[in-house]
Parts: structure tokens; sequence; C-alpha cells
């Protein structure tokens, strides 16, 4: 038990002595159904509990000290650091469905009466946004190639899109799940696609502005901004923090050429780690540096290109983002680099850039005027064909959303509309698992 609560006081303050829990992380959200932590984990606590059962079902979600801007509340004013280091349960006691602790060593101030109360469902579900739930950064992903896509792409109205959040729920799940949505019969406006945007959550700001335009223009300090061929990559890899979405919003497209392409990175590093796991290894350690070096801005960083969570596991490697953008990649080949490693690091890049070159992986489209394209930036590799600006006119604008705030508004939209959220089904291929876990009966009632 002092190893469990252990990690709570990592991150925790003190209770009040009317029996408020002593950790930092008290939320109101409703708990994220989809991959709890099981019961059998409480119950492999028994042996170091006392003689009770702890079957108990998880409670009502509830209030628990958080104020109006979202902040923890402060009781008396103590820190992580007026914890004692020594402070250890003299007793714990099972209480319905509420875990009660005194403790030896307390935090000053608090006598032999001071009792935390630990509801289940709060050790079941510590964080705000678990990272392996519905709406958290491990979450559940589908897969998909050029046939899937084309059978569970996601199309939404500019006023269903803003004014009904059932849809948009639906229409941010699908996002969650596949990394790609589609809003049409958008208003011809500049404007719109901020709009579009802030829908989601606040925009990323960047030195293009907090929006942009995608169109030829001579002396282009950037290939996006020409008429050439775009290869498949990721915007903004030089920066220290990427941007988690990316919004493409249709001005004008008359021209020949110009259409837009999209493939599936975490597609192709889940069968590189069925098929070939050294190669995903291999790639998980190589760090490619990116960067965008102008006379008025310098940006330089590096990533590995799959960001796995347990890179070296041969279940699920828990892919958190895919990094890859030749088009602004650096120098590879640094001096502590040893022959062995360089020469093992291209030959896994070029085993990966050849899965990319399949056609069956890639979904193409051309975007009218009125469509704009919502993508996961760290999951969906985007690439346009190139265009004759003699033949018209190619004008997109653009934004970008941090993952921060996806997240966020995935975990709020999932408390708020669990119906909407969880009875989401992918009209998807019949070998796909295609039904995503619905939210049970019982615990949707009560949410």
């Amino acid at each position: 038990m002092v190893r469990l609560l252990g990690a709570f006081f990592r991150s925790a303050r003190a209770a009040a002595p009317s029996s408020r829990l002593p950790s930092r992380r008290l939320y109101s959200a409703v708990a994220d159904p989809i991959q709890p932590v099981p019961d059998a984990k409480l119950k492999r606590l028994g042996p170091k509990l006392p003689p009770l059962e702890l079957e108990s079902p998880p409670p009502d979600p509830g209030t628990v000290g958080v104020n109006a801007m979202g902040m923890r509340l402060q009781f008396g004013g103590m820190d992580d650091c007026d914890i004692p280091i020594a402070i250890k349960p003299r007793s714990i006691k099972l209480d319905g469905d509420h875990l009660e602790i005194k403790w030896a060593n307390d935090v000053p101030g608090y006598d032999e009466s001071h009792v935390s109360r630990y509801s289940l469902r709060f050790l079941k579900y510590p964080s705000a946004i678990p990272h392996r739930g519905s709406a958290g950064l491990k979450r559940r992903r589908i897969d998909w190639d050029k046939e899937i896509m084309q059978r569970v792409q996601h199309w939404i109205s500019y006023s269903d899109y803003m004014d009904d959040e059932l849809k948009f729920t639906s229409a941010m799940r699908h996002l969650a799940i596949t990394g790609l949505v589609f809003v049409k019969d958008i208003p011809d406006s500049r404007e719109m696609v901020a709009k579009i945007a802030t829908r989601m959550g606040p925009i990323r700001d960047t030195f293009y502005g907090s929006t942009w335009d995608v169109r030829s223009v001579p002396k282009a300090k950037n290939v996006a901004y020409t008429s050439q061929f775009l290869d498949f990559h990721m915007d903004l890899m030089y920066m220290k923090n990427p941007p988690g979405f990316q919004l493409l919003h249709c001005l004008q497209n008359s021209c020949e050429g110009g259409e837009s392409l999209f493939l599936d990175s975490f597609a192709v590093a889940s069968q590189i780690h069925h098929w070939h796991p050294e190669i995903f290894k291999e790639l998980s350690q190589c760090r490619l540096t990116y960067e965008y070096n102008h006379e008025d801005h310098v940006y330089s960083n590096a990533w590995p290109v799959f960001e796995a969570g347990t890179p070296d596991s041969k279940q699920d490697p828990h892919l958190l983002h895919v990094n890859y953008s030749p088009p602004f990649q650096g120098n590879m080949l640094p001096k502590w680099r040893d022959y062995e490693t360089t020469s093992k690091n291209i030959r896994a890049l070029h085993y990966f850039a050849k899965q990319l070159e399949d056609e069956r992986r890639i979904f193409e489209l051309k975007l009218n005027p009125g469509e704009c394209v919502i993508f996961e930036n760290r999951r969906v590799l985007h690439a346009r064909r190139q265009f004759n600006t003699s033949s018209g006119h190619r004008w997109l604008a653009g934004a970008y959303v941090d993952e921060d705030a996806l997240l966020s508004k995935f975990q709020t939209l999932s408390a708020k509309y669990p119906f909407s959220w969880f009875g989401y089904t992918l009209p998807g291929p019949p070998y796909l698992d295609n039904k995503v876990e619905k939210l049970e009966t019982e615990t949707a009632s009560k949410a």
C-alpha cells in the first residue's frame, strides 16, 4: 500500500482535516472507462492491507477540491515539501467505496484524528487525462491505408461543426482515432480557418503568423510556397514543440494538379514493429536533426523517427509520435556517430521511406473551395502534387493547434457527451474491429 500511495505523494499536497485527499491532482472530470486500471490491481494489494474486501463498485464521480479556474485548492497553504519524509500509514480501512488512512508522522498541524479518504475511482483513475484512455496520448487508434480511409473518411458540415455539439463530438472522436477529418460547406472567407481552429482550442502562433497562406510566390522561403511537388513530411519538426494538429482550408483550387496526399505513418510503424522489430528499434533510436536556417529565423531540433513509450516491447511499443520531415532535415552525420551506427540508421531510413512510396497506403483527394482538412501533424504525413499556375489559382489558408489543446478537448467532450464519444462507430471494413468500445450502461448513466 505504501508503494501505491508513494505514487500519489510524488505529486501531492497535504489534505485538510475535513478528509480531503493529500493529493495535488484533484479533478471533477468523469473517469475514462476505456482502459481503467483493473480491479485485480487493487486486489493484488491485499497482502499489504488488513483482511478487507476490495470488490466495492467504483463511486459516482464528484467534484473534489477544484476551483472555477481548474486549479487545486490549497489547504492550509501547504506544499509538497511540507509532507514529512517519514510519513506512513498507521491504519488502513475500507469504508464502502473509499479507502480511509490514518498517518504516522503526519503533516505538522494535524492531530491523530486526521483521516484521509481516497475514493476507489480516484485510485483507478489518478490522472486527469489517462494516457491510455480514449482521450490520452496513448489512446487506441485505428491504422488505415487508402482503401480503409476511402470507406471511413469523416465529413462534417461547417454549421454542424460549429453549432452541433454531438456531431462535433463525433468528428473529434474520429480525429482522435484516425487523425484525419474534413469540414465542408465553409463560407467563402479567409477568416474561417481561424474559427474552425479555435473551435478545437487556442491557435498556435509561429513566425508564419497565427494563420498563414499556402500559395505560389516568387523567391519562396519554403517549398510549400511554390508550385512544385511537395513530398511527404510533417510541419515544424525543427521546433522544440511541433504543433499537434494542422488545418488547411481551401479557398481556391482551379489549377491543374495540386491534389493533397495523406498517409498514416502509425500504420507503417505498426507493420514495421510487427515484421521487422529490429528496424523499428533502430528508428526509435535514430535521432534526425531538423533545421530552418534563414536570415530572419533559425531553428534546430532533433527527434527520433519513432517516438515510443516502450520501443523494446514485443507487444505494444506505445507509439506516441512519428517525426519525419525530409525537406527540413539537417546534417545526419555528426562527428560522434561511428560508421556502423550510421550505416544501420541509413538502412532503416531507406526501408521506412520505401514504405511511404506504396500507393496502397496513400489517400488522395483534391480539396474544393469551401473544404478544410484537419489532421494530426505527428501521425499523418501529408504531401502535394505539382500544380500549374497558368491554368488557374490555388490558395489554402492554414493554422495549427497544439496537441495539449486537443487532448483537453477530447477529454472534456468524452465527459460531457459520453454516448456520442464512446458510442461512436467507424463505418469500416469488416476485418477491422470497427466498433469502438462503447461506454457501459451503468457507467454512462452515472456520467
